[in-house]
């Protein structure tokens, strides 16, 4: 399994890091923020994409798949995109193309929606991967991913605060891809919006038995202090941690 970590930051885009996405084997993208078009196009797998999980509706973190079926549609390119993602995923993405003026027949693109249950179970999806989701604790209805495929396993968190549903969804991956919004010292703020911590991330690693932790959308605000931050997980997790940045690549 190969992962690409796309877009990186956190509720707005830095000079460096674009909106969170990430890339497994060509064919798959967690969450499609705004400047994954041009990336995927850079790295020459536009064409490639099938699968697309939205961990939720804020702008950061779908926005860009109008560009995306933008891209698709003017291009003619003939292909079936499966978007997965929570309740009124369609309504929304089918809304925002009309309000841009986009027509409803969008050529030889094929779209298939698949929204999630508002529900507390873990929700499985089998495509070429098995998908399994879980509902976690934001401000609106939000996400978790588990992908796996015949030998890896990668979970993301999308926006959450920290809550044993994300450790048992995310039990023995070989990657969690975990947010961290906030330094420690914002404990209690980042709970309060429904977000993690670097320890909080760095607690959800551990309980979870993960191998490996990226850290993500943290805030630009915070950029100077992530040096600290990465030291507040290694305090808790001693496996490796990795600080998230646009376009790394990573094998499993």
């Amino acid at each position: 399994m190969r992962l690409i970590l796309i877009g990186t930051s956190g509720s707005i885009i830095s000079k460096s890091r674009s909106y969170p996405a990430f890339l497994i084997n060509d064919d798959l993208l967690l969450d499609c923020g705004e400047g994954t078009t041009q990336k995927l196009q850079q790295l020459g797998v536009i064409d490639s994409i099938e699968i697309i999980c939205l961990t939720h509706l804020h702008n950061d973190h779908f926005m860009g798949i109008i560009s995306l079926i933008w891209y698709y549609w003017i291009s003619g390119i003939s292909k079936k995109l499966q978007i997965i993602g929570p309740p009124n995923t369609e309504n929304t993405i089918k809304l925002i193309l009309k309000l841009a003026h986009t027509p409803e027949k969008l050529g030889s693109l094929r779209i298939q929606y698949t929204e999630l249950e508002d529900s507390e179970k873990i929700q499985e999806i089998n495509t070429n991967y098995t998908i399994r989701s879980i509902k976690v604790e934001h401000i609106f209805p939000a996400y978790a991913y588990r992908i796996k495929d015949s030998k890896s396993v990668i979970t993301y968190t999308g926006d959450t605060k920290p809550n044993q549903k994300i450790i048992n969804l995310a039990k023995g991956s070989d990657i969690l891809i975990c947010e961290a919004t906030f330094p420690d010292k914002l404990q209690r703020f980042a709970h309060k919006h429904g977000h993690c911590t670097s320890s909080d991330a760095a607690t959800i690693a551990k309980k979870s038995n993960s191998k490996k932790l990226i850290l993500v959308h943290i805030s630009p605000v915070f950029e100077n202090q992530i040096p600290i931050m990465k030291q507040q997980a290694e305090n808790i997790f001693k496996n490796d941690i990795i600080i998230g940045k646009d376009l790394i690549k990573l094998e499993i």
